[in-house]
């Protein structure tokens, strides 16, 4: 029994080892591939077709990973089969590609049945495959017809010749192409070329097709209503049973929208950088061309084709463009470059192949470029006009004072290196306010911007003219002979501006006093040099307007002098200092005492009496004269109402009225004021003005003078003749009274000019129904031309000096 079992035992393994023998040699005898693989896609089995196919030994084949045979593009599908096996599923047949040895393509149909161990789980997959390539059964095998079918329902099927000739066009294809296929077939491929891609890319595709390669890429074709669209495009050559290349397969899926979103994507980030790198560039310092310069650099790098683009930038007369540019380039995209709403230039894309499209997500670049630089101007001109302002006058364009400042400093630095000279000419118009009221302020301005215009051509291009504020400009010359150059210069000014200006129809003269000041005798700093100019201007104009003068080292004294006399005065009010005096005018042929004109004296503690012309104007310029004024009236009402106690008749007092005083808006109030306060009647009262009063402001100065008159106020006009009065509008202003001025008195007896003014002032008076005083009397002579002519009230040393009170209270009469 054992014996049989044992001799049963060996007839069996003689049996499976025949067996085993037998499945290799039909495995080994078969045409087609045969072999098996692991899950892990390891080589188990390897038949004779297989090495005659793939050109790999079984001793090569066996044991290495199935991706020998694998074409990259389609490592993914030998995985997905694995995967598909290991879990079970059913995989049929299917069509594929794969390498020879030799790294050649081959079509091969496989089929494919699963390996299980005796436990039944599977442990791998057996693969029966026959080569298709030279019999092209993927065409012609019914079960590749029904591939076709199944992927044709999705992707874009076409088969060409091999100069790229279409022969086959699935419906698919006429879909999304917009052609049919009879507009298809016969027609090369480039028929679908979106002009997308370089030329490099279509070399290299052709390269790889024509070397038998599977070529795998992304492309943009145009549809046939000129629209693009993206597919996913696999091109696989196919040969002939001679082994030659004689046309291709092309399988692609419509990836449009995907490819949309990408380049949107993309796009927008290549945007965002380019703005980001564009706008940190656009900073107040920077120049226009370095802005340009880097809008042409980042927009170039942001387009689709950085290669082949080319960017111009013109704005106003200022253009810029890349290296590459010329003139004759036509495919664009452009966009225009508006500054405070106004189209001022344009920034343009080209191409320089003649490709007809354009990307309009690179639209939509430059127009927001364009936009942002057009912004940027507006801040950078913005920005320049309020540093203009900052540093020049607005109506004339000229350096104001804070840069003459820093042009006077670097004047002085440079001249000062050099050893050199230099002058500051301090130049104000003269009677500029006359003008100004009189014809109004827009003239005015019209008249300091031709001013302007006229300095500037009396000096080089290296000296400096600027507005010093209202009608005061300076001017600095560099390198200057000492006095000499400076003297030529400001005559030259002086002639220049005495010429006549028309200016809306109206034919104005105008004056200036010119103080200079040299570097550096008169001054190592700024602020000393414009300080001692504008001194010798007030020494210009002291001493008659209209010419110049340098500056000295006198007139430095009198000026510290005037200062000190201005704080000084302002303890005169606290003090007691100042005095009134009294002069009488008289009538004749009687001889009576008429009037008194009221005086003011200052007596100073430590220089003695002075005169009013000593300090009067002091007390303009630091706005004490507005209380001197005050205490004047007040004194003057409590001397009538004490004279009035001590039984005197009390004789009409002239008060004079300073210019300041006469614009002060609480004038009149503070007359009716005082007047009350006191209890002195106004018919006590005449006010004196001056001529130059009547000048400003003629309607004003009406009014005020009518408040006057109807409080009770004679009102006299002090110093006729000296003035610039307009005769007729004389007769507008209710004046009681025309004092003649004294410097035409003085010679009337010997001067026919001067006593030919007086005659005339006397009978326009008699016509204006106007008394007449003649002040300044101190002769016989002058006494009896005067009644002659028909002046009757008289005022001078001839009568009087000016008396004070308790020695005019001896001259006055008591009521009897």
């Amino acid at each position: 029994m054992e014996k049989k079992t044992l001799i049963q035992g060996s007839l069996q393994s003689k049996n499976e080892s025949l067996i085993q023998a037998q499945l290799a040699a039909i495995v080994d005898s078969s045409d087609d591939v045969i072999m098996a693989i692991t899950l892990d896609g390891i080589i188990t089995c390897w038949n004779k077709a297989a090495e005659n196919i793939f050109f790999y030994s079984a001793q090569e084949a066996i044991g290495q990973s199935v991706t020998i045979l694998t074409p990259p593009d389609r490592i993914n599908e030998e995985s997905d089969i694995l995967l598909r096996i290991g879990r079970g599923e059913k995989v049929d047949c299917f069509e594929t590609v794969r390498l020879r040895k030799d790294g050649k393509p081959i079509f091969i149909s496989a089929r494919i049945s699963l390996l299980r161990d005796d436990t039944g789980k599977i442990v791998g997959t057996s693969i029966i495959a026959r080569d298709t390539t030279n019999t092209k059964e993927i065409e012609i095998d019914p079960r590749s017809a029904t591939y076709f079918r199944a992927i044709g329902e999705l992707a874009l099927v076409s088969t060409t010749d091999h100069r790229g000739n279409i022969t086959m066009a699935n419906q698919k294809f006429c879909e999304v192409s917009g052609y049919s296929e009879h507009e298809l077939l016969g027609k090369n491929h480039r028929i679908l070329d979106s002009g997308v891609h370089a030329k490099a890319f279509w070399v290299e595709m052709w390269r790889s097709i024509a070397k038998g390669i599977t070529w795998h890429k992304e492309i943009c074709n145009r549809r046939k209503d000129g629209t693009l669209y993206w597919i996913d495009s696999a091109i696989v050559p196919l040969r002939n049973k001679l082994g030659k290349i004689d046309g291709y397969l092309s399988v692609r899926v419509d990836i449009t929208q995907r490819k949309h979103e990408e380049i949107a994507l993309r796009e927008r980030l290549k945007e965002s950088v380019c703005l980001y790198k564009i706008r940190n560039c656009m900073l107040p310092k920077a120049t226009v061309n370095e802005v340009c310069q880097k809008i042409i650099e980042e927009l170039t790098t942001a387009t689709q084709f950085p290669d082949i683009a080319a960017v111009k930038i013109q704005v106003d007369d200022s253009q810029f463009t890349s290296e590459n540019y010329t003139n004759n380039l036509v495919n664009r995209l452009y966009s225009k470059v508006e500054i405070d709403g106004d189209s001022r230039g344009e920034l343009q894309v080209f191409y320089l192949e003649d490709n007809p499209f354009l990307i309009p997500e690179e639209q939509h670049l430059v127009d927001t470029i364009a936009y942002d630089l057009g912004k940027w101007f507006e801040r950078l001109q913005a920005e320049q006009r309020i540093s203009h302002l900052a540093t020049h006058d607005e109506l004339t364009g000229l350096p104001n004072r804070n840069l003459l400042q820093d042009r006077i400093a670097r004047v002085l630095a440079k001249d000062g290196r050099s050893n050199d000279h230099a002058a500051v000419l301090f130049i104000d118009l003269d009677h500029f306010k006359i003008i100004n009221d009189s014809l109004g302020h827009d003239i005015g301005d019209l008249l300091l911007k031709a001013v302007s215009v006229r300095l500037q051509s009396c000096i080089r291009g290296d000296d400096t003219v600027a507005r010093q504020g209202g009608d005061e400009f300076i001017i600095v010359l560099q390198n200057v002979s000492y006095g000499t150059d400076a003297g030529i210069v400001a005559q030259k000014i002086l002639d220049l501006l005495s010429q006549p200006y028309l200016i809306k129809e109206e034919k104005i003269h105008v004056g200036a006093s010119i103080g200079i000041a040299i570097f550096p005798e008169d001054g190592d700093s700024v602020e000393v040099l414009l300080k001692n100019s504008d001194i010798a201007m007030y020494h210009a104009k002291e001493i008659g307007r209209n010419n110049y003068q340098f500056f000295t080292s006198e007139m430095n004294r009198l000026v510290a002098e005037k200062y000190a006399l201005g704080n000084d005065l302002r303890q005169a009010l606290v003090c007691d200092e100042l005095q009134l005096q009294f002069q009488p005018i008289v009538g004749m042929p009687d001889g009576k005492i008429s009037g008194l004109e009221v005086l003011l004296r200052w007596q100073h503690p430590k220089l003695g009496l002075i005169l009013p012309a000593e300090f009067i104007s002091i007390a303009e310029n630091n706005g004490l004269v507005v209380p001197i004024g005050e205490w004047v009236l007040e004194t003057t009402c409590l001397q009538i109402k004490a004279w009035q106690k001590q039984g005197y008749e009390i004789p009409q007092m002239a008060i004079n009225l300073s210019v300041r005083q006469f614009q002060h808006k609480t004038l009149v109030a503070d007359i009716k004021r005082i007047l009350e306060e006191s209890e002195v009647a106004a018919h006590h009262l005449t006010l004196e003005i001056t001529e130059s009063m009547l000048v400003d402001n003629v309607d004003e100065t009406i009014g005020i003078l009518n408040q006057l008159n109807a409080i009770g106020l004679d009102i006299a006009m002090d110093d006729f003749g000296t003035g610039y009065s307009n005769l007729g509008n004389l007769k507008r202003f209710p004046i009681n009274t025309l004092k003649i001025d004294g410097s035409f008195v003085r010679d009337i007896t010997t001067n026919p000019n001067d006593a030919a003014i007086v005659s005339a002032i006397i009978a326009m008076a008699r016509s204006l129904k106007m008394g007449v005083i003649a002040e300044g009397v101190e002769s016989e002579d002058q006494l009896t031309f005067l009644t002659k002519e028909g002046c009757h009230r008289y005022q001078g040393y001839y009568f009087s000096k000016p008396l004070l009170a308790s020695e005019m209270a001896k001259k006055l009469q008591r009521v009897v």
